[in-house]
C-alpha cells in the first residue's frame, strides 16, 4: 500500500471523540502526575531550573503538561458547548467541573493542612484574618499564590500553599472566550470555514514574540500563551472530520517543534506538536486502562491536591531526596484525588442537568426546556 493509501486508512479526530474511543482522560491523569513530578524538584530545591526539561525546551515538564491540558480542554470544552442545550447548560457544566472540587480542596488546605503545618499556636492561626483571606482569594481565582499564616515557612519554596491553582483563572477565561465566540457563530455550519481560518491565524500569530523566561510573563502574556493551546484544541475540534491522525504528520510537527524552540515561533510550534502528539497517543487501544481512567477521572484531583501534600511532606521529611518525596507524594495524592472524584467531582457533574434546569426556570428568556436539558450529554474537562 502506498503512502497515500496508508494515510487514507488513518483515523480522523471525529472517529475518536467518544470517551470509549480515546485516551483523553488517561492522558490528563498522566499530565497531572507530570505536574506533580515537575513541581517535586522545584519544591525540593526552591529553584525553578531544577525542574526537568527546562534546559532542553525552555519549559519545564510541568509547563508542557499544562500546555497539553489546555489543548485537550479546548477540544472537550468545544465539544461540550456544541452538544449543550444552551448557554446555561454549558455554564453549569463548567462551574460544576471546577468549583466543587476546588472549594473542598481550599477548605482542606486552610482548615486541615494549615493547622497541621503552621508554626503559630492553633488559636492564633484560626483567628487570623489571613486564613479567610486565603479561602476567598483562592476560591474566587483571584490568585493561586495566597499564603496561610505560619504555613510552610521553613521549606525551600517558602510560603507556597498550592502553586498549581494559578492556571485555573486562565482556563475560566478561555471558557468565557469560547462562549463569546460561540455566540458570534463559531459553531454554525455555514460559518465553519471562516471560523477555522480565523482560529488558524489566531493560533499562528497570537504568541509570536522573542522568547523570554516565563518568570517575566505579565498576566496578558499568560492569557495569550494559554489561549494559543486552548484555541488549538478548539481548532482541532472544528476540523475533526478532516484532521487525520498519522505518524508521518507527527514526525513533521516534531521537527517543527525542535526547529522553533527558543525562537519567536516557539509557542505555536509547541502547540502544534504537543497537541497532535496528544491525539496520536490518545488513539492507542489501551483496553482496560482506558476504561478504568474513564470511570475514575482523578486528573483534576491530582492537580489540585499535589502541591499542599508535597509541601507537607517536605516539611516533615527534610532529609529525603526529591525522588523519594515525589514517590511518597504520588502514593498520598492519588487516593486523595480518588476520594475527591467519588465524593465531590462526580456527584457535582451528575447534578448538571438538575442545576441547569433550575436556572432555566429563573431565566426563561434563554428558551431552554427541561426536555432538551435532560438529553444533553455530560461534559468532559
Amino acid at each position: 500500500m502506498n503512502a497515500r493509501g496508508r494515510a487514507s486508512k488513518a483515523p480522523h479526530l471525529d472517529s475518536m471523540l467518544e470517551p470509549r474511543a480515546n485516551n483523553f482522560t488517561l492522558v490528563r491523569i498522566v499530565m497531572a502526575l507530570a505536574v506533580l513530578i515537575s513541581h517535586g524538584f522545584f519544591l525540593h530545591t526552591g529553584t525553578p531550573s531544577a525542574e526537568p526539561l527546562v534546559t532542553w525546551t525552555g519549559y519545564s515538564l510541568g509547563e508542557h503538561a499544562v500546555q497539553v491540558f489546555f489543548f485537550l480542554s479546548g477540544i472537550l470544552v468545544a465539544q461540550s458547548f456544541d452538544r449543550s442545550a444552551g448557554m446555561l447548560d454549558f455554564t453549569a457544566g463548567r462551574v460544576l467541573r471546577i468549583f466543587p472540587g476546588l472549594i473542598v480542596c481550599v477548605f482542606i488546605a486552610a482548615f486541615v493542612i494549615g493547622p497541621a503545618a503552621t508554626s503559630l499556636p492553633l488559636a492564633m492561626y484560626l483567628t487570623s484574618p489571613d486564613v479567610l483571606r486565603y479561602v476567598l482569594r483562592t476560591v474566587s481565582l483571584a490568585t493561586g499564590s495566597a499564603t496561610l499564616p505560619g504555613v510552610f515557612e521553613s521549606v525551600p519554596a517558602a510560603g507556597l500553599v498550592n502553586m498549581s491553582l494559578w492556571t485555573l483563572k486562565y482556563e475560566v477565561m478561555c471558557y468565557a472566550g469560547l462562549a463569546l465566540a460561540a455566540c458570534a457563530g463559531l459553531f454554525k455550519t455555514a460559518l465553519r470555514p471562516y471560523a477555522i481560518a480565523g482560529l488558524a491565524v489566531l493560533v499562528a500569530v497570537l504568541f509570536i514574540e522573542p522568547a523570554k523566561s516565563v518568570e517575566l510573563y505579565t498576566p496578558a502574556d499568560n492569557m495569550r500563551y494559554f489561549a494559543v493551546f486552548f484555541a488549538s484544541g478548539v481548532l482541532a475540534y472544528l476540523m475533526r472530520s478532516a484532521l487525520v491522525i498519522h505518524g508521518g504528520i507527527l514526525a513533521v510537527l516534531l521537527a517543527l517543534f525542535v526547529a522553533t524552540a527558543g525562537t519567536p515561533f516557539g509557542v505555536p510550534g509547541a502547540a502544534a506538536f504537543l497537541g497532535y502528539a496528544t491525539l496520536y497517543v490518545a488513539r492507542w487501544p489501551l483496553g482496560a486502562l482506558r476504561d478504568l481512567s474513564n470511570r475514575y477521572d482523578i486528573s483534576f484531583g491530582i492537580y489540585i491536591y499535589a502541591c499542599p501534600i508535597q509541601q507537607l511532606l517536605i516539611g516533615h521529611f527534610p532529609e529525603a531526596s526529591a525522588v523519594e518525596l515525589i514517590l511518597l507524594a504520588i502514593a498520598l495524592t492519588v487516593p486523595a484525588a480518588l476520594v475527591s472524584w467519588l465524593l465531590v467531582e462526580r456527584p457535582a457533574l451528575r447534578a448538571r442537568t438538575r442545576v441547569a434546569s433550575g436556572l432555566t426556570w429563573r431565566v426563561p428568556s434563554m428558551g431552554l426546556s427541561a426536555a432538551n436539558l435532560a438529553s444533553a450529554p455530560p461534559a468532559g474537562r
